[in-house]
C-alpha cells in the first residue's frame, strides 16, 4: 500500500514539475480567442458549417471596425441589388472569407460591385469564411445543379486554402480557438485525399481533439497538439496536389454543367507557393487571373488580416478588367 501510494506521489510530483515548467516556458494551458461576435454560422452536415439566413452586426480587427452582413436562404452572402431576376444567366463565386466579404458591408464586396457592373446577370456570391477548395467543391456541387443557366463559376483562391483542404493540424486548432468568433462550437471540416489511382477522395469532417482539462493544464494542451501534428503529418505532404486536383475537378464540374470556370487568385504579393499553381493551372489550361495585391494598412481592415473596402475594389478593377478582355460575358 505504501509502495502504491508512493509512486502516485511521485507521479504527481513529476506532473507538477513539468506544468511548471511548460509554464514557465510560456507554453501555456489551452485559451478561446474570446469575442462577442454573433453567431453568423451554423452546423451542415457535409460541409461542416455555413452561413444562415439574416442579418448581422459584426466587428473585425477591433470593435469599433462595425460591417453589416446580410445572408439569403441558401448561405450565401447578399449583394447590394438583389432584384435581379432569376431567370437571368448567372455568375456564380465560390470561396472563403476575402470571397465573401468578411469585415465590409454588403455594398463594398469585390462581387458585390461585379453585380453593380453587369445587371444583366444574376451574381451569387456562396463564399463562407473559413472554407477552402473542399468545400467550395462540395457547395458547387450541390449548388449548380439547381441553378440553371449559369454562364460563369468563379473561385476566389488564397493560398491558406491549401492547408484547409487537408484539414492540417494547425488549421483545425485555429478554427477550435476561433470557436466563439462567428463559429459554432468546434467546428468540423471535411478534408481530402487522394486515393490509389490520384483520384480526389473526400473524407467526413473532422474536429481538433478535445481533452478533459484542456483549459487548466499545458501538459494536456501539449497532449493535444502533438498527438494532432502526428495525425495529420501525412497530408501534409500531399496539400499541392489535393489542391491541383480540387482546380481540376472544379473545371469539370463546370464544363458538366455548361458553364465557365475562373480562378481568380486573391493573395498577397509576396505569397511564394502560387508559382506553382499558377504553372498548374497554366499547363492544364484552366482559366485564371493573378489579382494578387499588396496587402497592408491600406488595403487591410485595421488589426485583421482581411481586406477593406480598398482591397475589394483592387479585387473587382481586376476581375473586371479580365472579364471585359477576355469578353467572357458576352
Amino acid at each position: 500500500m505504501k509502495k502504491t501510494a508512493l509512486i502516485v506521489l511521485s507521479i504527481t510530483f513529476s506532473l507538477i514539475i513539468v506544468e511548471i515548467l511548460l509554464r514557465m516556458a510560456g507554453f501555456k494551458p489551452w485559451k478561446n480567442y474570446e469575442t462577442n461576435q454573433n453567431i453568423i454560422f451554423e452546423p451542415i452536415k457535409n460541409l461542416g458549417w455555413k452561413s444562415k439566413k439574416g442579418t448581422y452586426t459584426i466587428s473585425a480587427g477591433s470593435a469599433n471596425n462595425k460591417s453589416e452582413i446580410s445572408i439569403g436562404d441558401k448561405g450565401n452572402r447578399l449583394n447590394q441589388i438583389e432584384n435581379i431576376s432569376g431567370n437571368k444567366s448567372k455568375i456564380i463565386f465560390v470561396g472563403g472569407s476575402f470571397t465573401q466579404g468578411w469585415g465590409v458591408n454588403d455594398n463594398q464586396t469585390f462581387v458585390s460591385k461585379i453585380q453593380n457592373k453587369y445587371q444583366n446577370f444574376k451574381v451569387i456570391n456562396f463564399g463562407q469564411g473559413g472554407y477552402g477548395g473542399v468545400q467550395s467543391l462540395i457547395l458547387l456541387k450541390d449548388e449548380i445543379k439547381n441553378l440553371k443557366n449559369t454562364k460563369l463559376v468563379v473561385y476566389g483562391f488564397i493560398e491558406h486554402h491549401q492547408y484547409r483542404n487537408v484539414a492540417r493540424s494547425s488549421w483545425l486548432e485555429s478554427l477550435s480557438k476561433f470557436s466563439t468568433q462567428g463559429y459554432y462550437k468546434e467546428p468540423k471540416v471535411p478534408f481530402a485525399t487522394l486515393d490509389g489511382s490520384g483520384k480526389l477522395k473526400l473524407n467526413k469532417p473532422i474536429s481538433y481533439l478535445r481533452l478533459p482539462l484542456r483549459e487548466n493544464s499545458s501538459i494536456i494542451t501539449l497532449l493535444e497538439k502533438v498527438y494532432m501534428k502526428q495525425s495529420t503529418k501525412s497530408r501534409k505532404k500531399i496539400q499541392q496536389k489535393v489542391t491541383k486536383k480540387i482546380f481540376k475537378d472544379m473545371d469539370e464540374l463546370t464544363k458538366e454543367n455548361n458553364s465557365k470556370y475562373l480562378v481568380v487568385i486573391l493573395d498577397w504579393i509576396n505569397s511564394g507557393t502560387n508559382k506553382s499553381y499558377k504553372k498548374f493551372l497554366s499547363d492544364e489550361k484552366i482559366m485564371f487571373v493573378d489579382c494578387k495585391i499588396d496587402l497592408n494598412d491600406k488595403t487591410l481592415i485595421k488589426g485583421d488580416y482581411h481586406p477593406n473596402e480598398i482591397g475589394h475594389n483592387k479585387y473587382y478593377e481586376c476581375i473586371k478588367n479580365f472579364l471585359s478582355k477576355k469578353k467572357l460575358l458576352l
